[in-house]
């Protein structure tokens, strides 16, 4: 889905979270045309419009996503730019591959801006939300080994998850690695990250967001929550103050020409 700014600053590539559609950023794709930026907003694949449907015949990971899916996208969103920055913005699932895709050198962008996205390592939660993550990794897990897909539609992941996903999701959840994602180790800089969190977000803590954050030595920013519903999610809907912080901080960082 593109939605094109007539007075394009910059072009935004958005990329969801696990289990939501591209439609449910629609509010947040609108704002960031209101300042100036197109937006390229892709479906996660087997997710809303995209097909086929994860299952035992249909199957990906976290690697296809940084090493094809990405980049194939971030180069649309180039010709699309026609020259002004391309800025990748990543929620959750999306925070990870953009991060893990700028760290491993498959994607080259203007800037990276994560929301309500961190490492899911259980030692970045405390007490009993620990345990509920590793709970979830364990039986997350065993369900793919059982189907052949998680069915995310009943276990509150909006729909089908591949198993491959699923299962190296659950490893970083047990070790906070993403070696068996994609070699970091030889990022030497030079891509500005600003990693948003949101006060009281339980699926995204800030120690989760600043641990991502630390593998492309990102700022980061704990949002306070002044809108109704989840810490996590809700933020797209209302995204007025979201937006504002991005623009704020992309002209800051000169990436945008600041506009009267």
């Amino acid at each position: 889905m593109l939605y094109r700014s007539e007075r394009q600053r910059a072009v935004a590539v958005v990329v969801p979270a696990m289990g939501t559609t591209a439609s449910f950023y629609q509010p947040f794709a609108e704002a960031l045309v209101t300042n100036g930026f197109s937006v390229l907003s892709p479906e996660l694949p087997g997710t809303g419009a995209s097909r086929p449907r994860p299952s035992r015949k249909s199957n990906y990971g976290y690697r296809d996503l940084v090493e094809t899916y990405l980049p194939e996208i971030v180069n649309t969103a180039k010709q699309t730019a026609r020259g002004a920055p391309v800025i990748l913005m990543g929620h959750s699932l999306g925070a990870h591959i953009g991060t893990l895709a700028i760290a491993s050198g498959t994607v080259e962008v203007d800037a990276l801006v994560t929301i309500a996205g961190g490492n899911i390592h259980y030692r970045n939660w405390n007490g009993a939300g620990a345990a509920k993550v590793l709970f979830a990794s364990a039986l997350f897990s065993s369900l793919t080994r059982v189907f052949g897909y998680l069915p995310g539609q009943y276990v509150g992941f909006g729909g089908p998850q591949a198993r491959t996903l699923i299962r190296e999701w659950s490893k970083i959840i047990r070790t906070g690695s993403f070696s068996h994602i994609a070699d970091v180790s030889a990022y030497s800089g030079g891509t500005l990250m600003l990693a948003m969190g949101i006060e009281g977000d339980t699926f995204a803590p800030e120690r989760s967001v600043s641990t991502l954050a630390e593998i492309l030595g990102g700022d980061v920013e704990i949002m306070p929550k002044s809108w109704k519903g989840s810490p996590h999610s809700s933020w797209a809907r209302t995204p007025g103050e979201i937006v504002s912080r991005i623009v704020e901080w992309l002209e800051n960082d000169i990436v945008l020409k600041c506009v009267e």
